[in-house]
């Protein structure tokens, strides 16, 4: 197997088995609050005064988040682009819901990473 084919294999198995939509697969949407945002990309600005600002990638300010948690929160949310971001109604899940996002993304990252290793020769350089 080369490169290529493995990459070709694991954006087919992805797409067939689909990823985890953030936050939907983590909470009941009824539980959480829409925030309208612009139909852009987003990302987590600085920390300014103790709230993270949430900017466009064209530097344009959206929201700021009280934590770093609730940033990330609204920037994973916020990927479909769809002109909404979610935020908990009740904020003490924030953190726990973004730290199980991270971990199911490592725990792919890592299956993708044994794989690679086993199916492929130049496995020390993943």
């Amino acid at each position: 197997m080369n490169e290529k084919l493995f990459i070709d294999t694991w954006i087919s198995k992805i797409q067939l088995d689909g990823i985890k939509q953030f936050p939907f697969h983590f909470i009941d949407e009824s539980q959480l609050d829409i925030i309208p945002i612009p139909i852009k990309t987003l990302v987590v600005g600085q920390e300014f005064f103790g709230a993270y600002e949430i900017i466009t990638t064209s530097g344009e300010q959206v929201f700021q988040a009280s934590t770093s948690d609730e940033a990330k929160f609204i920037v994973y949310s916020s990927k479909q682009r769809n002109g909404k971001a979610y935020l908990p109604k009740d904020k003490s899940l924030v953190s726990k819901i973004v730290s199980a996002y991270n971990n199911y993304l490592d725990e792919l990252i890592d299956i993708v990473k044994i794989d690679y290793k086993k199916n492929l020769q130049m496995g020390k350089i993943f």
